[in-house]
């Protein structure tokens, strides 16, 4: 029988699209390969952030590989040989952040620069191009600044101080954005080192009146979702963080089983929009009406479906697939499902033509709506459109774009009904019913932890566990918090129910609190670790098994089962 192996995948938040991405990659591979995931939700390092001390146990035992995107998670470069000395005992793997004699997965940051230099130079005939960098700390950031100035140099265009101004790869750069524009009137395209800053830039630029994709081009790096619902719509570097979290999950199994490990390199691709003077619609309906459709119905729904996938996944478009498949769907199945929907509840009716709309709706009106019904004909999109030749990571992407979809409809046609009919159970209103049903717990009732764990059910937690300490311990501001080598196990909840450990049967090595003795019974086998902290104390940590849907809400349930653990009698 194969020794199981486990994974620790540390990032400092979970919040954002970015590291949401990467863990539902690496969930992914983890069910796939069958390993153990362990994700480590620490903060950013060094800060005296009171989930730092979760860090500790990705050097425990029970762990085989660690994989952390050290960029992410430190501030100051300085920190790094520190940070990874706590764990050097284990093989590790970084994420996008190289250093020598260690295994990384990262972006083509290099062809996805070029590609975006060589449209605006080439096509558009820019010869002032500006850099919005990243932080010198980012591997990524030096990459694709290396390689602007690369693509300047041989086109044999200046490049000045100030045309170069650095980020923080995050929104809360606006000064550094202002400084940009203020220092370069007359630029007519801006390169930013990510999309998070071209957001900011986008600010920027309206408080100067600068029409944007008019006046002058904009580009972002990393693609991320909200792009395509700017106004202009962002044209970008389209990357997969998804693709990043499996990829590197995968690696990282492989590491696990003794196999030496090279860095390895995920493609990128240049996605044109609006902000760099492009129409991305114009060549779909020339292709639709080189596909002959017949006359009045270019913009029939169900053709311009079946010719949207044709663009997708043959002929012309063959060259997309590699890199803006996924954005392309996104953007086409939300638009289509947002304005049709929406004129179908308006109207009250259904034209007979529209046959397979049409299948989502139960008889009478449109208080009949039948989201299974919809969600169904999405689950046989997924499976006509995986019948083709798609890549394992292409079906991966579609996969989890089918669950972003069947979300958002269910949400768009709630509100359109005026709430007539309770369509889905929200992801707000779990949240919600959870947090009452913690309130109502009682601090010293003989069965607090019963009611905890049977609580986490709502928000679809099937599998935790909760370790204590044996006091509550305090954290000292400005003094590293050392796990203590014992925790006591009080409860853990599986498939069959909900267990509550006799005394005698707490005591738990750290090093062993992975080893899923009392989690083999779960589905999973993935896993969120989080520091129970309140009042400047830690008291312990939980492990729960936290459906992806409640990715983003990771904080409010922590803070909500906080709250409540504080005041449980020991």
């Amino acid at each position: 029988m194969s020794i199981r192996r486990t994974v620790a995948l540390l990032v400092p938040e979970i919040y954002n699209e970015y590291f949401d991405d990467v863990v539902r990659g690496a969930r992914m591979a983890a069910a796939e390969k069958k390993i153990n995931l362990l994700i480590i939700v620490g903060g950013k390092y060094g800060q005296d952030h009171s989930d730092n001390v979760l860090y500790h146990l990705a050097d425990q035992r029970s762990i085989d590989v660690i994989v952390v995107p050290t960029s992410t998670i430190l501030d100051n470069v300085d920190d790094f040989e520190p940070f990874m000395k706590e764990t050097e005992g284990k093989p590790q793997l970084l994420i996008s952040d190289k250093h020598e004699g260690i295994p990384c997965i990262y972006y083509d940051n290099v062809t996805g620069i070029r590609e975006a230099m060589d449209y605006l130079i080439g096509e558009k005939k820019c010869t002032r191009i500006l850099m919005f960098a990243g932080p010198e700390y980012s591997a990524d950031g030096e990459e694709r600044y290396a390689e602007y100035r690369r693509c300047m140099e041989q086109a044999r265009l200046r490049i000045e101080d100030r045309m170069v101004i650095r980020g923080n790869h995050t929104e809360d750069c606006l000064d550094e954005a202002r400084k940009l524009i203020e220092l370069n009137p007359g630029a007519e395209a801006i390169i930013c080192s990510n999309d998070r800053q071209a957001h900011t830039l986008y600010r920027a630029l309206r408080e100067k009146n600068i029409r944007i994709g008019k006046d002058i081009y904009v580009t972002g790096f990393d693609d991320l979702s909200e792009n395509t619902y700017m106004d202009p719509p962002l044209a970008s570097v389209s990357v997969s963080h998804i693709t990043l979290g499996y990829e590197a999950c995968t690696l990282a199994a492989r590491m696990g089983d003794g196999e030496e490990a090279n860095d390895k390199i995920l493609k990128c691709r240049f996605v044109n929009r609006e902000s760099a003077g492009y129409d991305p619609y114009y060549q779909l309906f020339n292709f639709e009406r080189r596909r002959n459709v017949r006359a009045g119905t270019v913009f029939d729904i169900p053709s311009l479906t079946a010719t949207m996938v044709d663009f997708i996944f043959i002929g012309d478009a063959h060259e997309y697939q590699a890199g803006c498949q996924k954005k392309l769907l996104e953007d086409f199945f939300s638009r289509l499902l947002e304005t049709y929907l929406g004129v179908v509840v308006r109207r009250r009716s259904i034209d007979a033509r529209d046959y397979s709309i049409a299948n989502i709706f139960g008889s009478g009106s449109t208080e009949n709506i039948d989201c299974d019904r919809l969600f169904r004909v999405l689950d046989s999109i997924f499976r006509v459109y995986c019948a083709k030749e798609m890549s394992e990571t292409s079906r991966m992407e579609l996969s989890n774009l089918i669950a972003r979809i069947k979300s958002v409809v269910a949400e768009n046609l709630e509100r359109m009904t005026g709430n007539t009919r309770k369509l889905v159970d929200s992801r707000h209103d779990a949240i919600g019913r959870f947090s009452k049903r913690m309130l109502d717990i009682d601090p010293e009732g003989d069965t607090r932890y019963e009611e905890l764990m049977d609580a986490l059910k709502i928000i679809g937690v099937m599998n935790a566990s909760i370790f204590l300490y044996k006091q509550p311990i305090r954290q000292i501001r400005g003094e590293r918090f050392e796990m203590p080598d014992k925790l006591y196990l009080k409860a853990y909840r599986d498939r069959t129910g909900v267990h509550i450990v006799d005394e005698a049967h707490q005591e738990t090595e750290t090093a062993d609190v992975m080893d899923h003795r009392y989690l083999e019974g779960g589905m999973s086998h993935s896993f969120f670790a989080m520091a129970l902290y309140y009042g400047g104390y830690q008291r312990g940590i939980m492990l729960i098994d936290l459906d992806e849907e409640y990715h983003s809400s990771y904080q409010i349930i922590n803070n909500e089962i906080n709250l409540v653990v504080s005041h449980f009698k020991l």
